[in-house]
């Protein structure tokens, strides 16, 4: 059955290694399935408002799944086709929360990242090159008061970086007493999204409105936030880099991004289709 619909996840799939770029390699696979009538996805724990420097480098995208599936955006008509937000209520106890601990986190909404000025000190980077991290902070929108200034909205996902074992326990419990979906993109970080919203809840929506069946479905990815994903496609493929969840969710294998691991099979399945 031809394919109709590649989605990809970015960091650690789609992106080279410096998480910023999409080498040639793959940009001409891309466009060559664009120019073939596949719909591309680009499908991310980013934000939308982060997914701007990928987007400039494949401007036929069609659509961004974004914020671990909590939204959808077609790029074509400008607007979001899908939604499945933490309710404002929930948001508000868990920026409480998090305001008390020694804790890195960031509220998506809207689009937008949000952070609390301050907490910068208690973010740890373990391998995130520091180019691609001076692209993420030049995306935050920086709070005097986050409980203030997130008061009354809904959050897309709640990132993270709880740091040691004490504060991983009191995050765990609180996400998981209000029915949080929990997943992870990072070693030491989680993301907390609302019931029902993950990648492959999302890309399931996606392909109801584009009457387009699973088997028609390419997708790629590298963590375990995007296993819901992988086991949705037919054709799911985890790079050669990823985890040990993502391996197990996927039907196919390929090899890492540094090694345009993608490209190589939008060529293979894709492209070389007759």
């Amino acid at each position: 059955m031809a394919i109709k619909l590649i989605a990809s996840d970015l960091d650690g799939t789609l992106m080279s290694t410096d998480h910023l770029t999409v080498a040639g390699r793959t940009k001409n696979a891309l466009w060559s399935a664009h120019e073939k009538g596949i719909k591309i996805a680009i499908a991310t724990g980013r934000a939308l408002s982060f997914t701007k420097g990928v987007t400039d480098q494949i401007p036929f995208a069609d659509y961004v799944v974004c914020s671990n599936g909590a939204s959808v955006y077609d790029r074509n008509s400008g607007s979001f086709i899908y939604t499945n937000v933490i309710s404002p209520e929930i948001t508000a106890q868990a920026v409480e929360l998090l305001s008390t601990l020694p804790v890195y986190y960031n509220i998506y909404i809207d689009g937008e990242i949000y952070v609390q000025r301050g907490t910068e000190k208690y973010f740890k980077n373990t391998h995130l090159p520091t180019v691609f991290l001076e692209e993420f902070a030049s995306n935050l929108t920086v709070c005097d008061d986050i409980v203030t200034q997130t008061a009354g909205k809904r959050a897309e996902l709640i990132d993270v970086f709880y740091g040691n074992d004490e504060c991983r326990k009191v995050i765990f419990d609180f996400f998981e007493s209000n029915g949080l979906v929990l997943t992870s993109a990072l070693a030491g970080v989680v993301s907390a999204t609302a019931v029902g919203s993950d990648k492959g809840s999302a890309l399931k929506g996606l392909c109801r409105i584009l009457d387009i069946t699973s088997e028609e479905v390419m997708s790629f990815g590298d963590a375990s936030n995007d296993s819901t994903m992988l086991k949705f496609a037919y054709y799911s493929f985890a790079m050669e880099n990823g985890d040990d969840i993502c391996k197990a969710s996927a039907r196919f294998s390929a090899p890492s991004n540094a090694e345009d691991g993608v490209a190589q099979m939008i060529e293979k399945y894709a492209l070389s289709e007759e």
